[in-house]
């Protein structure tokens, strides 16, 4: 069977590249290209294509727009052309959320080994598209904006977010002030001038956010943040100067607790320069005070291992937010993605998820709770060390050989977690291509764990799954919407 493709791209080169790609295989026809996303409306009805292209910065309709009215009136599997930079990230998580099913690297005319290297991996998810169950997309337009809709209704009821900033420079303290007044869902309800003056207002004010400095006299940042994170949870942004000795106070008060980092504008330019990012950052974490408690609690017992390939990051946006703010154990994920993608995937997970979702650094600690992505371009493993008598276990990260053609790979996460967790792992395996993680699961299951896969029918890509189910190590096959019900409850009876 021949898999016909629609290619809609506004530049020229872009659309000869990738129609010489695909028409390279003998089972890929190219039937017709558009230049818009309005063109492509009217050429997909026209063809009813099995698998479409598309660029997301194009005139008269844009990528996104086009996704979605093609989604809403003839849904077809849609494969996103995508840059390697953050704002590329974003704009393709954006799609996928939209109903696209994958996306490929924009490939550069520059160099042709590029070509080259990146025209497999298109024909390979071309074709792997051509067999995507669209039906089973799940439609989570509107949960990615839950941080956004939480907002907006306090906003209509009128609920300002109470902020306290504290910074030991009066100027900084004036400044920020004069550009928040101008927001009227932002009200600064104290300031405080170090650590000590934190803790006090904090327990005076109760603020929804704490806007906080690092070097500070008699009491710094970070130890007040440890301070007030010990007793409760509440939003801090860590907003600091961008140098060498800050940034690592600013990586350990991210590793404690605090929610997001804001450098502060360096020298020759003025606080108006960010003053937007700012805002937002206020925005998107005071909509965390109530739906996340970072877990003081140590490394668990128990594990829950995830891997994904294509039509994770849609998946994974109906699943994470299922699982409990008081889950016993910590999650870590695979998702194949380069980077920058993966933190863009994580980032959007963390705001409409009950538990914290964040990108992998090397040694983050596995805590109740929290969910490890492993970031694009690395392998992330499951190691333990003994620290005053106690054991912790925290993840690595490392670029060896790729392992099924993908770094991360599920295969790595799952073994390294099984030899650690053994009997208390329970594995979840979902939509993807290919066969990533099907042996592991098999290691779980003999270590005495528990296995799960995403059954055929709630799946874009069955391969991966059925991999699995395929070699006999599958201890449960469930509808996306009741994997996570069921791992709680598994988790639960195992950690007793």
């Amino acid at each position: 069977m021949v898999i016909e493709v629609l290619i809609v791209d506004d530049s020229a080169l872009m659309r000869k590249m990738i129609s010489d790609i695909l028409e390279s295989d003998s089972e890929i026809k190219v039937v017709d290209i558009a230049h818009n996303g309005k063109d492509a409306l009217s050429k997909v009805e026209k063809h009813h294509p099995d698998v479409i292209t598309m660029d997301v910065e194009m005139p008269v309709m844009n990528g996104i727009e086009a996704v979605k009215e093609i989604m809403k009136n003839n849904p077809t599997p849609i494969l996103m052309v995508s840059a390697l930079t953050r704002q590329g990230a974003d704009v393709t998580m954006d799609a996928l959320q939209a109903g696209a099913i994958d996306f490929i690297c924009k490939p550069s005319g520059s160099i042709s080994t590029d070509i080259k290297t990146i025209g497999l991996e298109i024909i390979q998810k071309v074709k792997s598209a051509g067999k995507a169950n669209i039906s089973s997309i799940p439609r989570q337009q509107k949960s990615i904006t839950t941080s956004e809709n939480k907002l907006q209704s306090s906003r209509t009821i009128g609920k300002k977010i109470q902020t306290l900033i504290v910074d030991d420079s009066p100027f900084f303290i004036k400044t920020t002030t004069d550009i928040l007044k101008e927001h009227p869902d932002i009200n600064i309800i104290g300031t405080a001038g170090n650590g000590i003056e934190a803790i006090e207002k904090n327990q005076e004010y109760n603020p929804d956010v704490i806007v906080m400095d690092i070097d500070m006299p008699e009491m710094n940042g970070v130890e007040a943040a440890h301070q007030i994170l010990k007793k409760q949870f509440v939003p801090i942004i860590i907003f600091s100067c961008d140098t060498t000795h800050d940034m690592k106070n600013v990586k350990t008060a991210l590793e404690i607790g605090a929610v997001d980092y804001l450098a502060k504008p360096s020298e020759g330019m003025s606080m108006r320069s960010i003053s937007k990012l700012f805002v937002q950052k206020i925005r998107d974490a005071s909509t965390q005070k109530n739906i996340k408690k970072h877990s003081q609690i140590n490394s668990s017992e128990g594990i829950l291992v995830i891997g994904t390939s294509t039509g994770g990051p849609q998946t994974l946006s109906s699943l994470i937010p299922n699982f409990p703010e008081d889950l016993p154990v910590g999650i870590l994920l695979v998702q194949h993605m380069p980077p920058l993608f993966t933190k863009s995937l994580a980032e959007r997970l963390d705001k409409i998820s009950n538990i914290r979702v964040k990108e992998a650094e090397e040694g983050d600690e596995i805590k109740p709770g929290l969910a490890l992505i492993a970031p694009g371009g690395f392998h992330m493993t499951t190691e333990e060390k003994t620290e005053h008598g106690k054991t912790i276990r925290y993840v690595s990260l490392n670029q060896n050989d790729r392992i099924h053609g993908v770094r991360p790979a599920v295969d790595i996460t799952f073994t390294t977690a099984a030899n650690i967790y053994g009997k208390n792992t329970v594995g979840v395996l979902l939509t993807g291509m290919g066969q990533d993680g099907a042996n592991s699961m098999g290691l779980i299951k003999a270590k005495g764990g528990y296995t799960i896969a995403q059954d055929e029918a709630t799946s874009i890509i069955f391969g991966m799954p059925q991999a699995a189910i395929k070699l006999g190590v599958v201890d449960k096959v469930l509808p996306l919407d009741r994997i996570a019900n069921h791992s709680v409850n598994k988790i639960k009876n195992n950690l007793v």
